[in-house]
């Protein structure tokens, strides 16, 4: 026997039994939520109107500060929480006050000083500790001299935050792609949903506003202990959960500051698009907590926790959900099963699915387990019949005639959503779209199964994302594919820009052209190689092999103006905001006219719908 083949079968024997391909998996059992398909739930309406999971209500208070609050959770220890997005964490040293997290904006960072010179010290700052670099964006409008404070962070938040805020969008692992995850967190976090009325969203909108960064001081290594503003604090950053993470031990106080527990089970895949989040960096991360034996936990996101019991109780049951989500994720590849499978074979004990801080009220389990697939696995499940699939619409195509034609199908579609089988609903309603997505009827069911999703919805992300797109259906809102960055972003860095513009090149225009053309943005000089339907970025067109066709000169805004398509190179020529020094200008417009434009708003101008 080939020692590959042993090896296959002791791994298939890990299943208890060695299925054929493409027959059926032993122990495949769905866990899929009832109340998706027809089974028992019930309904609420939120302050605002809002129509809600019942059970999203009834965990929030325990998870959330819903109220303005300033909370005293012990000595010299403080949470300002429910004004913002995040929680700021004030600590009372011998010397003065010591700051964790500022918001992510100047205008959370002042409302935050205000409250505190009022409600709980008028120390002065002495130290800011950043959790992680989403929420580092508010601290110079916390102190009138930068100098006079020190600013403790992760070795890498600086870099991270520069990375943000230059990069083409939200942060990503491929930058290019940044617009595309700005506007999938703009429907993630409600922008595309109302203040009040059925469809409100449960929390603000994501808001762009003035950033008041001030930089990292101080830089901490995992278990190096300072003495800050007189207080010993001892730090951990060797883990991460959703950014680079500093935990802050306070053995004066006994307590934890960190961004590691949140309010309800962790956020192991964020349907906006991120890197992998590895599941056992965020359980080591609160096992370091957890280890600390700590009387109080303050954090980031979530109402603080006190008591050692309590403490070390819920941080276990808290670990012991990701490592379950984990752990059961790899038995399932194990046995075979691909990501979809894999959405609904986690079973959950009732003593780790019942408590809140366990409770699914951002992310939901079923989006968690294909992300740990996927980065392993790649897209491939094992299913032969995917490696030459057809494309989706011809694919519906084929299907919709099989059932009948569109009006069979939209009648199916009709009956499901009758049945209160919403999910089954939108599925069959969606093979219809594909084929014929301006039908008002065809849309409108979509819509309407969409909507009885999103209200049912546990994870607030799925709820927006449903309910944003039933709206856009109706034509009540427009979501962008893409949003790209701010001109200012672009006019500071035009050579990225210029980098990242290659992806845009369309090989079918730019099939026959070579070209290389550079771009001079003062003494910076970058450029393009336009060969045959690739075009290859020079970051020093001085030492190419090739000396330029073409060379323009302009100033950072002119090159923001076309990246975003708000002008055309003739039209910069001709005002003379481009200078055309080798070549001839009609064939530089030809060569950038190979690009596609910038249309955030491409394919969703859907007419709005009419009785």
């Amino acid at each position: 026997m080939k020692a590959s083949t042993a090896f296959g079968l002791a791994i298939l024997s890990l299943a208890g039994t060695s299925p054929a391909l493409g027959q059926a998996v032993p122990g495949a059992t769905s866990n899929y939520p009832e109340r998706y398909m027809g089974g028992p739930a019930k309904l609420a309406t939120a302050p605002n109107g809002a129509i809600v999971y019942q059970r999203v209500l009834e965990v929030a208070p325990d998870v959330f500060y819903l109220e303005k609050t300033v909370q005293k959770v012990a000595d010299g220890l403080w949470v300002i929480g429910g004004y913002a997005l995040v929680n700021c964490i004030v600590i009372e040293a011998p010397e003065g006050l010591i700051v964790y997290d500022t918001g992510d904006n100047a205008e959370t960072g002042k409302l935050f000083r205000e409250i505190i010179e009022t409600k709980i010290s008028r120390k002065p700052i002495k130290a800011f500790i950043y959790s992680h670099s989403h929420y580092a964006l508010g601290t110079g409008a916390m102190v009138d001299d930068p100098k006079s404070v020190e600013v403790i962070g992760h070795p890498k938040l600086n870099e991270t935050v520069a990375a943000n805020l230059r990069g083409g969008g939200a942060p990503s692992a491929i930058p290019e792609l940044g617009p595309v995850l700005t506007a999938r967190a703009a429907v993630q976090f409600n922008n595309f949903l109302p203040d009040t009325g059925p469809d409100a969203g449960l929390a603000p909108g994501l808001q762009v506003k003035e950033f008041v960064f001030l930089p990292v001081t101080r830089t901490v290594e995992d278990g190096e202990t300072l003495t800050v503003a007189g207080l010993e604090l001892q730090f951990f950053t060797r883990y991460i959960s959703d950014d680079h993470s500093v935990t802050v031990w306070i053995p004066g106080k006994n307590a934890v500051v960190n961004n590691f527990f949140w309010p309800g089970t962790p956020n192991l895949y964020t349907m906006r698009g991120a890197v992998y989040r590895d599941p056992t960096e965020w359980r080591n991360g609160l096992r370091v907590i957890r280890a600390l034996q700590p009387e109080h936990v303050l954090s980031t996101h979530t109402r603080s926790l006190s008591g050692k019991e309590k403490v070390f109780e819920v941080l276990t049951n808290y670990m012991d959900l990701i490592s379950l989500t984990y752990d059961q994720t790899l038995r399932g590849i194990l046995r075979g099963l691909g990501p979809d499978d894999l959405r609904h074979f986690v079973y959950k004990p009732k003593h780790l699915a019942k408590p809140a801080y366990n409770a699914e009220t951002y992310g939901e389990t079923p989006w968690f387990t294909p992300a740990t697939f996927y980065y392993q696995m790649g897209w491939y499940d094992r299913d032969a019949t995917k490696i030459f699939q057809l494309p989706p619409r011809e694919e519906a195509a084929r299907l919709v005639a099989l059932m009948g034609g569109n009006d069979r199908v939209v009648e199916q579609a009709r009956q499901a959503l009758e049945k209160r089988e919403y999910a089954w609903a939108a599925q069959l309603i969606d093979y219809v779209f594909r084929i014929d997505p301006n039908n008002p009827a065809v849309r409108r069911l979509k819509a309407d199964a969409l909507r009885k999703l999103g209200q049912l919805a546990f994870g607030s992300i799925g709820r927006a994302f449903l309910l944003s797109e039933a709206r856009a259906l109706e034509g009540k809102e427009i979501i962008p594919k893409l949003i790209p960055p701010p001109p200012a972003v672009i006019a500071a860095s035009p050579a990225t820009f210029v980098d990242y513009h290659r992806v845009r090149i369309d090989p079918r225009k730019a099939e026959n052209v070579d070209k290389v053309i550079t771009f001079t943005f003062g003494d910076k000089t970058v450029g393009l190689h336009v060969r045959r339907g690739v075009a290859e970025f020079l970051p020093e067109p001085a030492k190419y092999a090739r000396q330029p066709d073409l060379a323009l000169i302009m100033d950072g805004s002119t090159w923001a103006r076309l990246y975003l398509n708000q002008s055309d190179l003739g039209a910069e020529i001709k005002a003379g905001n481009v200078k055309v020094t080798h070549g001839d200008a009609t064939t530089a417009v030809q060569v950038l006219a190979l690009f596609d434009r910038f249309d955030p708003a491409r394919n969703v101008t859907i007419p709005p719908l009419h009785d």
